[in-house]
């Protein structure tokens, strides 16, 4: 799974890894008036999920987002059928759904990989549906195929962002089917155990507080009332379950052990051949954003994914994974979010967080994501670094659940240097190199990759805007797809009227058009005086060099104070030094996290520091004339 997430990730990072925007007064789009969900499991783990479920219209926004609903499913392996659907106005007025307004489509991804995907969506266009109406449905979603034969397994989640008047879950099953479950704001458990040979499990809310959402928070569904049911005892079992169907797809064949040996040729080292197979992947296997589980959790085989030059991620580690064998590079298949998700229930529910899969490689212990088009081998996403994953081999034919590696200053690194040279009618002109490592590069990459022909010097001139200044640039820079080289890249930018010589005045440092993640948005979401969730939060290391030049007419007469910031989480040091007409700045941020989040407790502290450090870079070069 990547595709929109993948976008939004990239986006949000530009702006400061995310933006959002919390109402003061908050009021929800809608009410949910009922939700009833009743699973009829089978002892094969098929099931039949009827949910009847009414939602009040509050606002236009709740008008916009519930005129129509729509659902996706697996054609092959579930059936979806609309029971019942209907509007009922303010007024008390039934209309009813017509049935040429439930509409069958082929999914966006089954249209864009229709050898690989049979997904379908239906959606249901009310009638009159305003402020103050009331939409009802009963649907039913059959899981004729399990997912993983013999076994059952099912999350539900309350989002926490509307308020619920009552929301039910009822669990029938066979007696004889050990059932694991854990509820997380919700009331209700086991309430028969044997009933005619059946099981009966029920959970509930009642009247719920709607909480507006919070900028760079992790999932709402990590927050929200939930309900995990499973029928796996434990992890070790769902990965060994995903292994004994997934292993035999990634089969070594002669032609595809005739392009490991192709792409390694003259190669000894075996971690330099590992990397080779793992970029030739990144860059010649299209990734289809299928969900884990939407399609099937049984990938394809290396062969076809191999002939068909595109597949989901599943695919792309089976891939990966012969490709790896035929060197005799043993790898993994490893379970994991590939969302903004860091909850893991403590109950075994394969697909409760696990959406996506990577590739685990245990002779160099090292992780890659061949999905990521960009990323360099080893390096992932900013939003997989310090989630817990599955690993489904550990090389000893067990699953493990691991954490995966957290960014820090040592493996995410920005280096800039930057030199702006005055006119003497205060405009300036600058170059800007900027140097990266780990998630900043893939940042970059991926961010100059989503440009179209001809947009970057839009681009540009709205990273100007973002950063305060006008003024005009460009970005140069080479090859994207080359993962060998860490990624550099260039900037040209001109600031008219950026300073008004000859003074007396005082300028701030020109930023320019420097790199796409710096300093100066790295604090971007901390402004309030508290929060109420965790803020998402990566280990960085970023250093900026700015060498100005005035013009002759002009001279310095005070430099700012140099700065020392230090903190729980990290450091922030600043120099500045004069020299004639030239004068240096140096900037470094080392960020040091031991989670992927700051805790609403620690949120003190980050914000401390992150007034000083936007202090300092407010700090002022005072001229005058010579």
């Amino acid at each position: 799974m990547r595709s929109l997430a993948h976008k939004t990730i990239i986006l949000l990072a530009v702006a400061g890894y995310a933006v959002s925007a919390a109402a003061v007064d908050y009021q929800p789009g809608t009410t949910v008036l009922s939700d009833d969900n009743v699973y009829n499991v089978n002892a094969d783990g098929s099931f039949t999920l009827d949910e009847t479920r009414s939602i009040r219209m509050d606002t236009d926004e709740g008008v916009k987002s519930y005129g129509q609903i729509a659902h996706s499913y697996s054609n092959a392996l579930q059936s979806f059928d609309v029971l019942e659907a209907y509007t009922t106005t303010q007024g008390g007025k039934r209309i009813d759904v017509s049935p040429d307004a439930i509409l069958t489509q082929q999914s966006p991804a089954s249209a864009y990989a229709p050898v690989f995907d049979d997904g379908r969506v239906k959606t249901i266009v009310f009638p009159g549906v305003q402020v103050g109406a009331t939409i009802t449905t009963h649907t039913r979603e059959t899981q004729i195929k399990p997912l993983f034969p013999g076994q059952f397994f099912a999350i539900d989640t309350f989002l926490d962002e509307r308020v619920f008047e009552s929301a039910k879950v009822t669990v029938y099953a066979p007696a004889a089917i050990k059932l694991y479950a854990e509820a997380i704001d919700m009331q209700g458990g086991l309430v028969a155990a044997d009933d005619n040979g059946k099981q009966m499990w029920q959970w509930s809310i009642e009247d719920t507080q709607a909480h507006p959402p919070e900028p760079g928070a992790s999932s709402i569904r990590d927050r929200s009332p939930r309900l995990t049911v499973t029928t796996f005892p434990n992890y070790e079992a769902v990965g060994q379950a995903y292994v004994s169907r997934a292993r035999q797809q990634a089969a070594v064949t002669p032609r595809i052990q005739e392009l490991a040996d192709e792409l390694t040729k003259g190669i000894a080292d075996r971690r330099d051949q590992a990397n080779a197979i793992y970029r030739w992947v990144s860059n010649n296997i299209r990734y289809v954003a299928i969900y884990l589980g939407f399609g099937g959790v049984v990938p394809h085989s290396a062969q076809a994914v191999l002939d068909a030059r595109y597949g989901d991620c599943k695919d792309h580690t089976t891939l990966l994974e012969a490709l790896l064998a035929a060197k005799g590079i043993k790898s993994s298949v490893v379970l994991v979010n590939g969302d903004n998700r860091y909850w893991l229930p403590k109950v075994a529910e394969p697909l409760a967080v696990f959406d996506h899969t990577i590739t685990y490689i245990p002779e160099f212990d090292i992780y890659a994501d061949s999905t990521a088009g960009m990323a360099r081998f080893g390096v992932l996403p900013g939003n997989e670094g310090g989630k817990p994953a599955l690993v489904t081999d550990n090389g000893s034919g067990g699953a493990t659940l691991v954490t995966l590696p957290l960014a820090s200053p040592d493996t995410d690194r920005v280096t800039f240097q930057s030199a702006v040279l005055f006119d003497s009618d205060g405009t300036a002109r600058g170059t800007t190199r900027i140097d990266n490592l780990g998630a900043p590069d893939w940042i970059a990459r991926s961010v100059f990759a989503s440009l179209r022909s001809g947009v970057e010097p839009v681009f540009a001139q709205r990273m100007l805007t973002m950063s305060g200044a006008d003024g005009s640039g460009r970005y140069i820079h080479g090859d994207l797809h080359n993962l060998k080289d860490p990624f550099q890249y260039e900037t040209r930018f001109e600031l008219p009227d950026y300073a008004q010589f000859p003074g007396p005045g005082a300028i701030r440092v020109p930023q320019g058009l420097n790199s796409l993640t710096n300093i100066a948005n790295a604090f971007e979401l901390v402004t309030t005086s508290r929060r109420r969730y965790p803020l998402l939060f990566g280990g960085r290391h970023i250093s900026e060099t700015t060498t100005i030049e005035l013009p002759g007419t002009v001279k310095v007469s005070s430099l700012p104070e140099p700065a020392k910031v230090t903190s729980a989480f990290g450091a922030y040091t600043s120099s500045y030094a004069a020299s004639g007409q030239l004068v240096t700045v140096t900037r470094t941020l080392d960020i040091t996290m031991h989670s992927p989040y700051v805790e609403p407790d620690q949120w003190q502290d980050l914000r401390k520091m992150a007034v000083a450090v936007k202090h300092d870079l407010a700090a002022q070069i005072v001229y005058g004339p010579r």
